[in-house]
Order: C-alpha cells, then structure tokens, then sequence
C-alpha cells in the first residue's frame, strides 16, 4: 500500500509556514483554473445531453457538459466510505500522530481517484453523457465512451489536486471554495442576469420583476420561468438565518498556566461540524441517483419482498426521478412554488417530509463520525489542550478534568448542531432558494469560517508570540 501512495499525484506539504500574501495568492489561482475548467467542455458530447443533477449542482461544485462535471462528488464519497468504516471500527486509523494522519489521507485521495473513475464510467455507460451520432459513427461506441470517460476523469483528478493544493497552501479547503464560487456564481446570474430568455424577458428575477412592473402588472412567481423574486426573498431569508446560527456557540473559558494566566475561550459553535454532513448527505443522494439511473437503464428498478414487487425507482427519459421509493427522498425545489400556486401535491407533502427526516438523520449521523475522525471530539480536544498546557481556569490542570467539562458540551452540541443543519438545509431546498437552497446554507458558513481563519492568520503574523503560546501546530482553535 506504501507503495501505491508514492504513485498518487499529490501536492507537497509546505516545509514553512505559509504568509498570508502566499495564501491569499494560491487561492486566487486555483478560483481562476476552477473558472476556466468550468469553461472547458467535454468533447464529443451530446448536446442534447440534459443534467440529471441540477438540483444538486451547486453542492457538487460542477458545471455540466465542463470537464469537471463530476465536481466534488468523488471526494466527498471517498470521505463519507472512511468515515463509516472509521465509526464502525472496520478500519482504525491513528489521527494523533503526523504519519497517522498522513495515511489516512493517502487513502482518502486514493479512493477519490478511484471514485472518479466509477463514477465518470456510470455517467458516459447509463447514457448521462453520451457521445455524439457521428463521434460513435467514427469510433464506434466503446471508443468514443472512452474518450469521454477519460475527461470526465481527468477533470476530476485536477479538482482533487487543486482541493490538496488550497488545503496546504491556500486559505480553508478546496472543497468549500469550489462551492461558495458556484453558489455566488448561481446567484449573481440568477438574480441580475439582463439577458432575455426565449419569450423575450429577462432571465434575471429583478430584472424580470421590473419589466413586469413597469407594465403594471409585477409578477412575484413566474410559473416554469424560475428564478422569480420569490426564488430571491426565500434566499434573503435562509441567508439570513444562516449568519444567525453561525453566531450561536458555547465559549469554554481557558487558561495557559505556564505565563501568568494568559487566557483566552475556546468557541464551540452550535454548527460544530461545520456544513459538512450537509454537504455529505447530498452527496449521497446524487450517488443514489446515478445507480438508480445505471439499473434502470438495465430494467432493474424493483425489488421481490414476499411475494410482493415494490418499485424502487422510476426515471423519466429526462432522467428524473418520478416515481418508486427513491422519489421521496429527491429534493424539490419547487415546493414552495406549488404551495404559493394551490397546486400542490399529497405525493409532494410526503416527499418533503421524508427528505427532512433523511437530511435531520445523515446530517446528524454524519457530524459525529466527523467529528471523530476529524480529531475535534472531546477525548482529542482534552488531549491537546493539556499538551498545549492549557486548562479550564477554577480547576485543577489535569486532563481528566478538562475531558469531563468538554463532554458537558461536545457530544450534546455536535447531535444538536447536524439536526439543525439537516433541518435548515431541507427547509432552504423546498423554499427553492437559489443553489437549491442548501447552496445558500453552505456559502454563509463557508464565507464566515474563510473570514475567521483570515482573520486569525493575520493575527498570528502580526503577533508571532501568539503562534508560540497557544501552539498553532498543536491546536487549531
């Protein structure tokens, strides 16, 4: 296995400690390649190829029909398989040491690469994306499928180095910052965008609500027309809510005996795990849908259970799923629309309250493998700040104490934490907010946490008896 990982490309760990201008350097580049790839189209594709994952595409962080269709997914798979195998005690990994760590993100970009390759097969084979007439004409199907398999999978491999290369060198992780750049992007077109659709108005929603004002007769909802200003008062909204629960946190008062009693708290946030489980749980689902697309093709699409056939999936010829069990889970964007419209449905009801519960389940089953294998439970915390020679001020500095003050608040603020954000991104997707709601979700908890390690970075250049004291390469608080 060593081996193996000496023949994955990946990006060198920095010897130094990386300057601010460096970083901010660094992650501006990989959002310029990020935005050119997006650009990049995949040769020989259909154009008549439609996307199955609209819905989701601003969680997956890619452009269809662009070489880096697949976006994030294989990574965040990759990342979802070890966490399960991790919580399970399956595979055991040592995160307190450096090799440890190491290793364990070796596999990591090893079954991404892998992912990449599954997944960019599945696409071009289940018809996703096929090949042109006359590219198959050419070739043949089995070359031309190949050819594009090859640049599904090389887009995918240059995302994975340039998520490496903004977690070493630039500022938070690629991951987020491919997100936030397609969330932004999804919203400045959706909401300003003046140019005129095929009936003439203007794709934007202000726009489109302006033209139709000044005719006097302002339209809030455009009917197959979305994004409308509804699609802008529900983003203003779940934005909104957002910056509040980023604010929502527990602050745990610390103290570093060894100088004085120099002090400082350790925030622990109502989001504990960040956005990730969200990020997670769509992305199980997007997996869901493209097997579920790949067996249909095969008329697998029900299951035998004593005696009796249960459809498991239907999908239309535009590869949406219409019908089975698998529909209920689905997110619906239109939701909203349909209520405001009269014209919703019982199926619609249902499907909405099943995918809160799925989302509120995996969003909290994931925030705490996370936290576990990212190092960030109250065991590892304990651990670090005693060798940080930090402890809880009124108390005896001893690991044990500090461990049972962290358990007050850790286990019970990671389950509360992912069953909020499960919750709020449900009810942001069916509000149809732009980048399917959870977009927005994301985008404020990836912009507030950029500002706060900016901010701290800058701190600790400005004051590098800080980096000393607390310990930069020990503790991340």
């Amino acid at each position: 296995m060593e081996k193996l990982f000496y023949y994955i490309p990946k990006v060198e760990v920095p010897r130094k400690v990386v300057s601010f201008r460096e970083k901010l350097f660094w992650t501006l580049i990989v959002l310029i390649v990020y935005y050119i790839l997006c650009q990049v189209t995949i040769y020989g594709l259909d154009p008549t190829a439609s996307d199955y994952y609209k819905e989701m595409r601003a969680i997956l962080a890619g452009n269809f029909a662009s070489i880096i269709t697949l976006g994030i997914g294989p990574i965040v798979m990759a990342s979802i398989i070890l966490q399960l195998l991790t919580g399970a005690k399956i595979i055991k990994f040592d995160l307190s040491t450096i090799e440890g760590r190491t290793y364990y993100q070796n596999v990591e970009r090893l079954l991404a690469i892998i992912f990449t390759l599954i997944e960019a097969s599945m696409l071009v084979i289940s018809g996703q994306l096929p090949p042109r007439k006359e590219f198959i004409e050419a070739l043949g199907f089995g070359k031309a499928a190949s050819i594009l398999v090859f640049q599904v999978f090389l887009g995918g491999l240059l995302i994975i180095l340039l998520d490496d290369v903004v977690s070493k060198w630039g500022f938070g992780s690629g991951l987020s910052l491919f997100i936030a750049a397609g969330v932004s992007q999804e919203i400045m077109v959706g909401a300003f965008n003046p140019l005129p659709t095929e009936g003439g108005e203007p794709a934007g929603a202000i726009p489109a609500f302006l033209v139709s004002l000044s005719k006097g007769m302002p339209e809030f909802v455009r009917p197959g027309l979305a994004p409308d200003l509804l699609t802008v008062f529900a983003t203003i909204i779940i934005f909104i809510i957002c910056l509040y629960a980023q604010v929502m946190r527990v602050e745990i008062p610390l103290v570093y005996g060894r100088i004085g009693k120099f002090g400082r708290r350790f925030p622990v946030p109502l989001v504990y795990a960040s956005n990730l489980p969200v990020i997670f749980a769509m992305a199980l689902l997007m997996n869901f849908r493209i097997w579920a697309t790949l067996l249909s093709t095969k008329g697998l699409n029900e299951i035998t259970i004593f005696g009796h056939s249960i459809t498991l999936w239907v999908i239309d010829a535009g590869g949406h799923v219409t019908g089975g069990l698998l529909y209920y889970l689905m997110p619906n964007t239109l939701f909203t629309e349909h209520l405001v419209q009269g014209i919703l449905t019982k199926h619609e009801i249902l499907n909405a309250i099943i995918f809160t519960i799925f989302m509120v389940i995996t969003s909290i089953i994931f925030s705490v493998l996370w936290v576990e294998v990212s190092g960030m439970d109250a065991e590892s915390l304990a651990k670090r700040l005693h060798e940080a020679g930090m402890q809880i001020p009124g108390f005896r500095r001893d690991e044990r104490v500090t461990l049972r003050i962290l358990k007050r608040y850790i286990p019970a603020v990671t389950i509360l934490g992912g069953a909020f954000v499960g919750l709020l991104a449900a009810f942001a997707t069916l509000t149809g907010a732009f980048g399917g709601g959870t977009g927005v979700l994301l985008l404020v908890g990836i912009i507030y946490n950029l500002y706060q390690e900016i901010a701290s970075h800058q701190l600790m250049e400005m004051h590098p008896i800080i980096r000393k004291i607390v310990g930069e390469r020990k503790i991340a608080f």
